[in-house]
C-alpha cells in the first residue's frame, strides 16, 4: 500500500501499517463482555419487544418493519434489551461475523445466534462498527471460522480479535465521515426502492390494462374488457403460451467444471439473473468444447429463466439487452428468443417478470428438497401471457424504458458510492489519510 519502504511516521503491525500514534489492540481489552442473546420463538403479533434475529441483519442494515415480536419476562427483557451504541455480531451460519450498530430507535432483544458487544469509553462504538465492515476485520473472521464444521466464533475468539486503535477524537471523525457516506448509499437506497415501486405499480396497469391509441391507461369504464384463459383482458388483446411467443425452442445452456481463463469459455453466475446484471462481472471460466455450445453465446435481447432455485427465486428472469456475445450461459437457466413480429423482448421479459407469472412458476415448481425447487422446460413454455398488440407493445415498453433509465442511474450512483466508501476504509482506517482534529479536509501520505 505504501510501497517498499515505510513513510515517516508509520509502524508495521500486525494489521498492517499505520501512523506511530496509533495502537493495535485486541477487541476484549476495549469492550465489556459479550453476551450472547436470547432463546425464545420469534411471534408475529404485536406483543412484547422487537425481537432481532441473524437473518434481520443485511448489508445495508436492519429493516425493522420486518422484524417479529417475542414473549420474555421482565427480567428477560433488563437483561437483553438494547442500548444505543451495542454492536450485534452474527456467531453461527452463512452471516457469521456480519455486524450491527444499535441506533435506539427501537425496543428490542436480541436472539441467541447474535452476540453482543458494548464498547468501553476509549473506543467509539461507529468507529468499531466500521471495521467491521473491512478487510483486516474479515480475514481475521475467515480464519477463524476455517476448519470448524459449522463455520461459528464464539465469545473469546470475538474478543481476541485485533484492531487497529485511533485516538479517541479520530475514531469519531473517521466514523463520522464513513457515517456520511452510509447515509448517502441509505438515500440513493431510498429512491431506488420508490422507484421500484413505482415500476411495479405500472407493470401492474400496463400489462393487465395497457395504453390505448390516446396514450391513457385503460379502465373499465372506458374500454372494453373481456375474460381470456382466466385473465381479464382489454378486448384487442390476446392471451397465448409462452411456447408460442418465442422463435425457437426453449434452450438450458451447459455447465462444466470450474477453470482459469486460459483454460476456458466465460459463462455466466446465476447471479447475472438474480441481480437482472448480465455483464463480465457475473461470469466464471469453465471447461467446455467450443463447437458443441457455440449456440449458446448470449446475444442481444435473450431472456433467461432461473429453472432451479429456492422458492423465492426459482422462475426469476433477466434480459440481455448488451451487445456483446461474451460469454454462453449455465445449465441452470433457460434461454427464450421472443418472435419479433409478434412481442417485443421488453415486453416478453416484464411479463415473465410479473407477479402473476412468479406465482404461477412457484406454485408450478417441483421437488423434494426443503429448499431447492425446479422447474423444467414444459412448465416455462405452458405460461399464459397477456399480449397487446405490436403498437401498444412499443407504447407500454417506452414507459417503461423511461423508468429503467431513472433506476440505472440511481443504482450507477449507488455503485459509485459503494467504491468511494471501500476506498475511504482502506484509507482511513489505515492512517493512509489522516483526519486532521481542526476541522480540515483528510490529508494523505
Amino acid at each position: 500500500m505504501f510501497g517498499k519502504s515505510l513513510p515517516e511516521g508509520y509502524k508495521q503491525t500486525k494489521v498492517g501499517v499505520i501512523p506511530e500514534e496509533w495502537d493495535v489492540v485486541k477487541l476484549g481489552d476495549h469492550t465489556l463482555k459479550p453476551d450472547y442473546g436470547l432463546t425464545t420463538s420469534a411471534v408475529w403479533e404485536r406483543v412484547g419487544p422487537k425481537f432481532i434475529r441473524i437473518t434481520d441483519i443485511q448489508d445495508e442494515g436492519v429493516d425493522w418493519s420486518t422484524v417479529p415480536h417475542c414473549h420474555c419476562s421482565e427480567r428477560e427483557k433488563e437483561k437483553y434489551l438494547l442500548k444505543k451504541g451495542d454492536i450485534l455480531i452474527a456467531r453461527i451460519g452463512a452471516t457469521t461475523g456480519k455486524a450491527y450498530v444499535f441506533s435506539g430507535d427501537e425496543d428490542a432483544v436480541f436472539a441467541s445466534y447474535l452476540i453482543r458487544i458494548k464498547a468501553k469509553k476509549d473506543l467509539f462504538p461507529s468507529y468499531l462498527s466500521q471495521f467491521t465492515h473491512s478487510e483486516p476485520y474479515w480475514r481475521q473472521i475467515n480464519a477463524i471460522k476455517s476448519g470448524k464444521l459449522k463455520e461459528g466464533i464464539n465469545s473469546p475468539e470475538l474478543q481476541g480479535i485485533i484492531i487497529p486503535f485511533p485516538p479517541l477524537p479520530e475514531q469519531h471523525r473517521i466514523a463520522t465521515i464513513l457515517s456520511t457516506v452510509d447515509a448517502a448509499i441509505a438515500a440513493t437506497d431510498e429512491v431506488i426502492a420508490k422507484t421500484e415501486d413505482l415500476k411495479r405499480g405500472l407493470m401492474q396497469a400496463l400489462l393487465t390494462k395497457g395504453i390505448d391509441e390516446e396514450g391513457r391507461v385503460r379502465s373499465e369504464e372506458t374500454h372494453v374488457f373481456c375474460e381470456k384463459q382466466g385473465m381479464q383482458v382489454p378486448v384487442e388483446w390476446d392471451v397465448i403460451q409462452l411456447k408460442d411467443a418465442i422463435s425457437e425452442k426453449l434452450q438450458s445452456g451447459y455447465s462444466g467444471p470450474e477453470t482459469d481463463e486460459n483454460d476456458g469459455l466465460r459463462a455466466l453466475t446465476l447471479t447475472a439473473v438474480t441481480e437482472n446484471r448480465i455483464d463480465i462481472s457475473n461470469t466464471k471460466y469453465i471447461k467446455a468444447d467450443y463447437e458443441k455450445v457455440k449456440n449458446l453465446f448470449i446475444r442481444k435481447n435473450d431472456i433467461f429463466i432461473e429453472r432451479s432455485n429456492t422458492l423465492q427465486f426459482v422462475g426469476l428472469v433477466a434480459l440481455y439487452e448488451g451487445d456483446e456475445s461474451f460469454a454462453i450461459y449455465p445449465d441452470i437457466l433457460v434461454r427464450a428468443r421472443a418472435k419479433s413480429d409478434l412481442v417485443l423482448p421488453k415486453i416478453l421479459f416484464e411479463i415473465i417478470l410479473h407477479p402473476r407469472s412468479r406465482t404461477y412458476f412457484q406454485r408450478s415448481a417441483k421437488g423434494t428438497s426443503g429448499s431447492m425447487k425446479k422447474i423444467d422446460q414444459k412448465i416455462i413454455g405452458n405460461l399464459y401471457l397477456p399480449l397487446p398488440p405490436l403498437p401498444e407493445q412499443h407504447r407500454i415498453a417506452a414507459v417503461l424504458s423511461t423508468v429503467d433509465r431513472d433506476l440505472a442511474v440511481e443504482r450507477d450512483h449507488r455503485a459509485h458510492l459503494q467504491t468511494l466508501k471501500k476506498g475511504l476504509m482502506q484509507d482511513l482506517l489505515t492512517g493512509r489519510t489522516r483526519v486532521p482534529l481542526n476541522g480540515g479536509g483528510p490529508r494523505g501520505v
